[in-house]
């Protein structure tokens, strides 16, 4: 019997989805504890974020950025001006900090100390 095409993607998802979960290291707790749902968005904003940045090594490039005619009113007018800002290729530890600080990915505190439980009685074993 062959698969269809869902099932071979679903299948695949599962296992980038496994593989992703053992580089978190110190953070697995956070992530187990979120439901499946938000721990695939989070997999797959990683892939795009990665897919998009393709530098190997810091690089300086040129944005425009709104900066205020008169600085002693921030609020007034503003003017476009190009800045240069050092980007830098995706790193893992950074992606996950700054996921983990978004109101979005935020789990509830019940389900943090449930995962911590059966993540430590499956260390006993």
């Amino acid at each position: 019997m062959e698969l269809s095409t869902y099932e071979i993607k679903k299948r695949q998802h599962e296992k980038e989805l496994k593989s992703f979960k053992n580089k978190l290291g110190p953070n697995t707790v956070w992530f187990n504890s979120l439901v499946e749902t938000k721990q695939f968005d989070i997999l797959f904003l990683w892939k795009k974020l990665k897919k998009s940045n393709k530098l190997t090594k810091p690089e300086w490039t040129e944005k425009l950025k709104r900066v205020p005619i008169d600085p002693n009113r921030p609020w007034g007018r503003t003017t476009l001006k190009k800045v240069k800002i050092l980007k830098h290729p995706p790193s893992l530890k950074h992606f996950i900090k700054k996921m983990m600080s978004y109101r979005r990915f935020q789990p509830k505190i019940q389900n943090i100390r449930n995962t911590t439980i059966t993540l430590l009685l499956n260390e006993e074993k």
